[in-house]
């Protein structure tokens, strides 16, 4: 089974499924001038003999630009730092691309910018031993955000010249996105090239506190502010 699913990343838009389709029969009922039917193991055709399976793949803006220079990718889990067991060859200029992947393994499909300018809006679980994947999978990118914020020790002074953790907590997936920046004299610190959503985000200081924020969206291609963290 192939599944297309939506992130997050922007929830005011929509992205419709691909579809797959795979070869089906239909048996009619026999009559007295049918030949007996055939009982030989059905001879796999295609890649499902293989162990291995092939996506084609086209990658787009949200306005459904081309895309060029974006890697297709195939990790066992959603999250985007989970390293990937498949890589294909970079999109052309017409977005396009294809990749070959295990077909034993539950994987999710989608593109991957290594300058992490834009990140994906979907991606596509594939189930194991699906079958052959007939159609393009369309996969949308959205421009990077930053976060900005001022972290605030317990005594209530900045957290000065000190190196800050960042994760990022998907509502369905967990664990979505690592960053990290250090902070200026102010206590002052930005996040860059993180993908945009709706997150629990997770800050750690070196000296050790960590403080949850809640939910908190962040827009595409713009800085959240999300103001004094205040550390206990």
């Amino acid at each position: 089974m192939f599944r297309d699913h939506n992130s997050v990343f922007v929830v005011a838009f929509a992205i419709i499924a691909a579809m797959f389709v795979a070869a089906c029969t239909c048996n009619d009922t026999a009559d007295e001038s049918t030949p007996p039917p055939d009982t030989r193991e059905p001879v796999a055709t295609d890649e499902e003999a293989l162990d291995y399976l092939t996506a084609e793949m086209r990658v787009v803006t949200l306005a459904g630009n081309p895309l060029p220079g974006m890697m297709p990718i195939a990790t066992l889990k959603p999250n985007a730092f989970d390293p990937p067991v498949a890589t294909g060859p970079a999109t052309d200029a017409d977005g396009r691309s294809r990749i070959r992947f295990p077909a034993d393994k539950q994987v999710a499909l989608r593109a991957w910018d290594d300058t992490l300018l834009y990140f994906p809006n979907n991606f596509y679980e594939v189930l194991p031993k699906t079958g052959v994947v007939r159609d393009t999978l369309v996969i949308s990118m959205v421009e990077s955000a930053s976060i900005e914020a001022v972290l605030i020790d317990r005594h209530g002074e900045p957290v000065k010249n000190e190196n800050a953790g960042l994760m990022l907590f998907h509502p369905v997936h967990g664990p979505w996105w690592p960053a990290e920046a250090d902070t200026n004299a102010d206590g002052a610190v930005t996040f860059y090239r993180v993908p945009p959503g709706q997150y629990v985000l997770r800050i750690k200081i070196a000296s050790g506190p960590v403080t949850d924020v809640p939910e908190t969206f962040i827009p595409p291609g713009e800085s959240a502010h999300i103001g004094r963290i205040h550390f206990e």
